[in-house]
């Protein structure tokens, strides 16, 4: 072999020793080189649309008697006569800017019919004593803005009364605190599905004493309404349920009756109430001591004694209720407050407990001598339940004019700050009239005078700082006077947009 080739040879092999030195030394370098780091993509917010609006209102009271279908053999004090005499279910759907879009109504389980637009409203009317509802489609891209109640007027008999209810949401849970099922009372339970599919509600409530066993199981189907009269699952002076929804949501109310003796004592409607919280809040509600009493009705559904504080919210300011700020709830049971030594006037209840509670207010105003039983003096009852202060809303006018004598609005401000309210009233021609500024100081329950002209209204749209508000349904016959309350009910519009992050799954 010459040099010169052996030469090449080495040359060869020193290259091919150098070109992996150099490769290891790459490979080496991005070891000890940190890769860059990655810079997230923020989150894109994409809006989701807001999805139909749909309120269901209560039926019609009906006398409870054994044909209920329930083999309950009721005492001859019911059935002594006296049927529902002026009903209506109004669900109105206010324009946000301009005419409201479409909406369907009629009775649940119906097709339902197109309710047409008269200016900036869309009124929906009915007469049926079953459960009525309303479809509204979104006002572009928000949800619609509407409100709804079914007022009941009886004179005489059994269902002597004014039961005012408002038209509610479907939900897969809810809670209705208020009603008896004791001897001479009554407490049906309506459960309102107006969805696509049957569903099973289960339904577990407390009394007195304690939570009543075997929580009832109720099959709807689908586009349909059940009844049960919890008076054949326990005999209760105070009441509370729970309703827990599987397969959709329902829509819920209790008609309470009573009667003392054979004198009626009022017919009233309980619709649901807020969730179990620490902090509750209740009204305005009208007390008047003289004319009737007042009660507040608490649950502890919870395993821990509850103690609660309850301060009154009243033209004044607020004060503490008297032998209401170290009240023990035992856990599981229901608790009624009487609210006597309170000004006469509106008023809103906040209650603050250690453990979540819930709860309603129950007015009663007394009427002349029963005809039946001229020792009991007839009476009327009225339910407001738990809500929470809101800055846009809508309370339903109903019956005005026509079987409701008069009504008044009260506002609260629950905050430390003055609160500034304007209310627009909406007529049945869907023209709006020349909204009132309210101004309520801080603490305190206002009630709206004669400037805000309710005549020939069937809403009231109220905007500005957060308030509770309600309406106070006031007739008189000759028996005596009857009174119903509804709850402002707040705009259904919430965020419609989500946040939606790009990386690996």
């Amino acid at each position: 072999m010459s040099g010169r080739r052996i030469l090449r040879g080495m040359a060869a092999t020193v290259t091919g020793v150098a070109v992996i030195a150099l490769a290891g030394a790459g490979v080496a370098a991005g070891i000890a080189e940190p890769a860059p780091e990655s810079s997230p993509v923020p989150p894109q917010e994409v809006n989701v649309g807001a999805a139909p609006l749909t309120l269901v209102c209560p039926p019609a009271p009906v006398v409870p008697t054994a044909t209920s279908g329930q083999d309950l053999d009721y005492d001859a004090q019911f059935g002594t006569g006296g049927g529902v005499s002026a009903l209506s279910s109004q669900v109105a759907v206010l324009g946000r800017e301009g005419t409201p879009a479409e909406a369907v109504g009629g009775v649940v389980g119906t097709d339902g019919e197109s309710v047409d637009a008269e200016g900036n409203l869309r009124l929906l009317t009915s007469s049926e004593a079953a459960p009525v509802q309303l479809v509204a489609q979104p006002s572009g891209q928000d949800t619609a803005l509407a409100a709804g109640a079914t007022l009941a007027r009886s004179n005489t008999g059994d269902l002597r009364g004014l039961a005012a209810g408002s038209c509610t949401e479907p939900a897969s849970s809810a809670w209705l605190v208020g009603g008896s099922t004791e001897p001479g009372s009554s407490a049906r339970l309506t459960l309102a599905n107006p969805g696509p599919t049957a569903v099973e509600v289960t339904a577990e409530a407390w009394g007195a004493t304690g939570a009543i066993e075997d929580p009832q199981t109720v099959t709807v189907p689908a586009h349909d309404s059940a009844q049960v009269l919890l008076e054949s699952v326990s005999q209760e002076p105070r009441l509370a349920v729970h309703l827990s929804v599987a397969g959709g949501n329902v829509a819920a109310s209790i008609q309470d009756t009573v009667l003392n003796g054979l004198a009626p004592a009022g017919t009233g409607t309980v619709t649901s109430t807020s969730q179990p919280q620490r902090e509750l809040t209740i009204g305005p509600a009208p007390v008047d001591t003289d004319a009737g009493s007042a009660t507040l009705r608490l649950v502890n559904p919870g395993t821990k004694v509850a103690t609660v504080a309850v301060d009154v919210l009243g033209a004044k300011g607020s004060t503490s209720l008297g032998g209401a700020q170290d009240l023990k709830i035992d856990p599981g049971t229901v608790a009624d407050v009487a609210l006597d030594g309170i000004n006469t006037g509106q008023v809103s209840l906040a209650v603050d407990s250690d453990v979540p509670v819930t709860g309603s207010v129950v007015v009663a105003r007394k009427g002349q001598p029963s005809q039946n039983d001229p020792a009991q003096r007839v009476q009327d009852r009225a339910w407001l339940p738990a809500s929470t202060p809101a800055g846009h809303g809508v309370l339903p006018v109903v019956g005005t004019g026509n079987f409701v004598g008069s009504a008044t609005i009260a506002l609260t401000n629950t905050s430390e700050e003055k609160a500034t309210v304007s209310l627009r009233p909406v007529g049945e021609n869907g023209k709006a009239k020349d909204p009132v500024k309210v101004t309520v100081p801080a603490g305190s329950t206002t009630t709206v005078g004669k400037d805000l002209n309710l005549s020939g209204a069937v809403a009231v749209e109220l905007t500005g700082d957060p308030v509770l508000a309600s309406l106070t349904l006031h007739a008189t016959p000759d028996s005596g006077p009857l009174i119903g309350l509804l709850a402002m009910t707040p705009d259904a519009n919430t965020e419609q947009t989500v946040n939606v992050r790009l990386g690996r799954f």
